[in-house]
């Protein structure tokens, strides 16, 4: 049989990166938003052994896909078909921050729960797979995250706000990310929000967000590690709210950022930005643009 899964990715409208654990992760506390993403995942359950595919971007090294298929052959092999045979045809860069890969695996995943095997994930152990795989596995929209993304506590409906996403030509490094965050702390714990400070603020935001209020660059703590690349994140910081963004941030820990409007002004202002960082020599550096109104 044939099947077609549509892929999620997410941005991270709040945050902040707690206390290391003795394991050597970071306890975080995070607000997901769950947006559509170009990029599907082809699943034929025909096939003899597991075979993962990527058409449009070649993945280098394992694809967490591949992963994802390990995973439920080593919990739920006696629910799995014999072979998958699995295309995935990606459209967004890798290193991004809004967790394309994993969106791919959480389609799989979703498959399995819908098709196979009923609600018999334990949603809580799909860190392992990656920090945003358990809440794209879901069918929630928004979600308050907590551990290392895989506590999940649902927060309502969907927000109505248009959403821009802008993709550098350079890629981020997840572990090179925390490393430097460890280093820009180094000596001042004070920077660290405690748990309740980062949930009332995470919580804040929201409120703000569905009333539509200006509200300007998202709290993320990986926006003071931008390194060489700040002074043209905050040029396109200033763009975006120039046209009428009423907030602004960085994804996750990644290379992305995006925009957010009302949608009552998003038609003229989007266009209007979108043609407006074509046109300059500033923003050459930018690759791809996602518009999702």
């Amino acid at each position: 049989m044939l099947f077609h899964e549509t892929c999620s990715i997410k941005i991270n409208l709040t945050l902040r990166v707690l206390d290391k654990r003795p394991d050597g992760y970071h306890d975080i506390r995070t607000l997901f938003w769950r947006l559509p993403s170009p990029e599907t995942v082809e699943i034929r359950t025909d096939g003899a052994g597991d075979r993962v595919a990527c058409v449009g971007t070649e993945i280098p090294g394992e694809n967490i896909v591949s992963k994802g298929c390990v995973y439920l052959r080593q919990r739920h092999g006696n629910l799995m078909p014999e072979g998958l045979d699995i295309r995935i045809f990606k459209h967004l860069p890798q290193g991004s921050g809004v967790g394309a890969g994993s969106g791919n695996v959480a389609a799989l995943l979703r498959w399995f729960r819908h098709a196979v095997g009923g609600n018999t994930l334990d949603v809580a152990s799909l860190s392992s797979l990656g920090a945003d795989v358990a809440f794209l596995a879901t069918d929630d929209d928004l979600a308050f995250a907590s551990g290392v993304g895989e506590r999940l506590e649902g927060v309502g409906e969907s927000l109505d706000l248009a959403v821009v996403l802008f993709f550098p030509t350079w890629p981020s490094d997840t572990g090179r990310a925390y490393r430097s965050l460890d280093e820009s702390r180094a000596g001042t714990p004070s920077k660290i929000l405690t748990p309740d400070e980062a949930r009332a603020e995470s919580f804040a935001i929201l409120d703000g967000l569905r009333r539509g209020d200006c509200i300007g660059l998202l709290p993320n703590d990986f926006i003071p590690c931008m390194g060489e690349h700040r002074v043209c994140y905050n040029a396109l910081y200033e763009a975006i709210r120039d046209f009428g963004a009423i907030a602004w941030g960085l994804s996750g820990s990644g290379s992305s950022c995006f925009g957010l409007f009302r949608r009552a002004e998003a038609n003229g202002a989007i266009p209007a930005l979108a043609r407006a960082l074509r046109d300059n020599s500033r923003f050459d550096w930018l690759t791809q643009t996602l518009i999702l109104e």
